[in-house]
């Protein structure tokens, strides 16, 4: 199955956890591609309006099986990178997407849960189906046992979507 990860890293944790995925879906025997949406020109940390935002590129969501979408928690929100990406690109086609955000704070209840239920809405709205998803909290002492637990939680669903 051809599985493409499409991230947003501002500091290297969204990025990390990807590879770790990328790493453990090929042994799985799947094709992953990391697709990160960089911006052109200097991205303003405290930018919040994704109307400013113009990309290098923009990764087209139909090119994969099934996708992973990724990116910071920014001010208790969804990557304003992603929400212009979203905003720039058509329907996903009922496409099986899993979602993981990455934050700085220990608890997902700051920030990380209401950035996955903005990412769900806005591949809701896109047509996609999304089939799990994850908080991954920097500063969590369990931030390590976070991040196993969702490579084995993404690796079954790309298994389960597989046998499909």
């Amino acid at each position: 199955m051809e599985i493409g990860i499409i991230i947003h890293s501002l500091t290297g944790n969204t990025l990390s956890v990807a590879e770790r995925l990328q790493e453990r879906l090929s042994a799985d025997g799947h094709d992953v591609e990391i697709e990160q949406l960089k911006t052109i020109g200097e991205e303003n940390t405290n930018e919040s309006n994704s109307a400013n935002i113009t990309l290098k590129s923009y990764p087209d969501p139909q090119a994969h099986d099934l996708l992973i979408i990724a990116g910071p928690v920014r001010g208790a929100s969804a990557s304003p990178v992603l929400k212009h990406y979203f905003s720039r690109i058509g329907q996903f086609e009922k496409k099986p997407t899993l979602l993981f955000v990455t934050e700085f704070f220990p608890f997902p209840w700051m920030g990380g849960k209401n950035a996955l239920k903005q990412m769900t809405a806005l591949c809701e709205e896109h047509g996609a189906e999304v089939i799990g998803s994850g908080v991954i909290n920097w500063k969590n002492p369990r931030r390590e046992r976070q991040i196993t637990d969702l490579l084995q939680q993404f690796s079954e669903s790309a298994a389960r979507m597989d046998k499909k």
